[in-house]
């Protein structure tokens, strides 16, 4: 096999496809990108066995053929090689060759018949929804999943369909996301659908979405498995079987003090105080007296930090404490100007959401300081 390509092209559809290859694993092959040419078209694909992407064009070629090689080398040698430049690529027996102008690379190959490419899948449901929106829906809940936790239904994001509203939750046990939106229409079906994405699917999918593009997108769903098209671009993971856990049991139901901030001030104060904070825990103290609340943190050193801010707050003296990161994140994802804080006491969770917009919430434990 052999045939031309413009780097260009080359690299961009090799970055559609890395992220679902590994760097390093046990199975050699899987550390390979397949490429194949079929028909004037040419493919990439790419998989870690949980997801797979490719990604594909049209190509003027009457070759035919298809073969693996290292995804991290070819992407390298691509990157390194002037932007304008002509590729040729030529298949050898078990070796690949590409060359421009004075430049000449010669790769290892393993064959394309041993690449796990998978079977053809059944989809029976699908979800329709403007694309901006399903990434807003990702971007917003994708920081709290957690990663590498023994309850592996966490690390994962829940995507639930029900009466026209779609939601996305996210926990790792020490905070909860939760994003709605609910659908104007009655596209895909009225069937109550649960489905929890994993950790590595949910942010390979936000990559290939776009916040600017309003045209409708498709999930494509079947007991097992997700799938989105996009452009010349297919995403498809593995849905992870298990129970997500009772998310709105996690919720506090009515909270007796609800306090405004201006969200920027809360948080540069916040990330202030967190400089001298426990490097582990980051442990932070909010203390709520008289219209004030003072930020307070300290650490193994016995460095200490101390901030206050004006508020409306007019209740019993309440001290609380959070691991600030959290606190942090979930800010930084409240897009308003304004936030409420719902507290009750120093054992319960603190509600953080938006002051013109409810569907955005996120739940943060407090900790003993």
């Amino acid at each position: 096999m052999k045939l031309k390509i413009l780097r260009n092209i080359l690299l961009k559809h090799l970055n559609h496809v890395i992220g679902a290859v590994e760097k390093k694993h046990t199975k050699k092959i899987l550390e390979n990108i397949y490429i194949s040419v079929q028909n004037n078209k040419m493919t990439f694909l790419g998989t870690d066995l949980e997801i797979e992407l490719s990604s594909s064009f049209e190509i003027n070629s009457g070759e035919q053929g298809a073969f693996t090689t290292s995804a991290s080398k070819i992407l390298g040698i691509c990157k390194a090689l002037p932007p304008e430049s002509l590729i040729l690529l030529e298949l050898d027996k078990n070796r690949l060759f590409l060359k421009s102008t004075r430049s000449r690379f010669e790769l290892s190959t393993l064959p394309a018949n041993e690449y796990p490419l998978l079977d053809d899948i059944h989809f029976s449901d699908e979800i329709i929804l403007p694309e901006n929106i399903l990434k807003g829906l990702l971007d917003a809940t994708a920081f709290s999943m957690a990663n590498q936790d023994v309850r592996y239904y966490l690390n994962g994001l829940l995507l639930e369909v029900r009466d026209g509203l779609i939601k996305t939750v996210t926990t790792d046990g020490h905070r909860l996301a939760i994003k709605e939106y609910q659908r104007g229409d009655n596209n895909g079906s009225d069937r109550v659908k649960s489905i929890i994405i994993p950790r590595k699917g949910v942010l390979e999918l936000s990559k290939i979405l776009n916040t600017s593009c309003e045209a409708p997108l498709t999930l494509y769903l079947s007991e097992n498995h997700i799938r989105v098209e996009k452009d010349n671009t297919r995403f498809t993971s593995k849905l992870i079987d298990g129970k997500y856990p009772d998310y709105q049991a996690a919720i506090p139901a009515a909270s007796l003090y609800h306090i405004e901030l201006d969200r920027l001030l809360f948080r540069d104060k916040l990330a202030g105080v967190a400089i001298l904070s426990n490097d582990k825990f980051k442990g932070i103290r909010l203390c709520f007296s008289n219209n004030i609340i003072k930020l307070h943190s300290t650490n193994s050193e016995k460095d200490v930090a101390e901030d206050e801010i004006d508020v409306n707050y007019a209740g019993e003296p309440l001290e609380i404490g959070f691991n600030v990161t959290y606190l942090l994140e979930a800010i930084n994802h409240i897009d308003a100007e304004t936030i409420i804080l719902h507290i009750s006491n120093p054992d319960s969770s603190v509600l953080l959401s938006s002051a013109e917009n409810t569907a955005t919430k996120y739940v943060v434990m407090p900790i003993r300081l």
